[in-house]
């Protein structure tokens, strides 16, 4: 858990760019991730800057589990966009947002570690949300858990 509030700390004094580039694809998934972030900016202003200081584009591929390429964009499986939430998709991107920013500043961690404190800053996140689904919920903790 201090892990986090660290990672938060380090996170407010990061520096904002320009706004994210997010593809065009499916039957409106483009909007679908702008009420994402809209819905991150309105909830956690650190998860927001963190997003801002690191992701310069959100594309889209046909995997089972989002990621990112390590540099500045966040890929978002068609698996998560079909689920149809998008208190999930600003979860995965909160989520991937923080492999960057540790990948970005040259941050080795055992993937366990690495998964774990993305999953406990995703929980944090989860929890501001006005109405987020028990599943995501669960989920989170069941992958805190697992990487424990």
């Amino acid at each position: 858990m201090k892990s986090v509030f660290l990672l938060l700390f380090i996170i407010i004094s990061t520096t904002c760019y320009g706004q994210i580039v997010v593809d065009k694809a499916g039957d409106g998934w483009d909007l679908k991730v702008d009420s994402a972030l809209n819905l991150i900016e309105k909830t956690d202003s650190n998860a927001h800057n963190l997003i801002h200081s690191v992701c310069y584009k959100i594309q889209f591929w046909n995997g089972c589990y989002s990621t990112n390429d390590g540099e500045h964009d966040i890929i978002i499986s068609t698996g998560d966009i079909k689920l149809g939430s998008i208190n999930n998709l600003a979860a995965v991107i909160v989520h991937e947002s923080v492999h960057l920013y540790l990948s970005n500043r040259g941050v080795e961690l055992i993937t366990k570690v690495e998964e774990n404190l993305t999953y406990r800053y995703e929980l944090d996140f989860i929890n501001k949300l006005p109405n987020p689904e028990p599943w995501l919920i669960h989920h989170a903790q069941q992958q805190i858990i697992n990487t424990q």
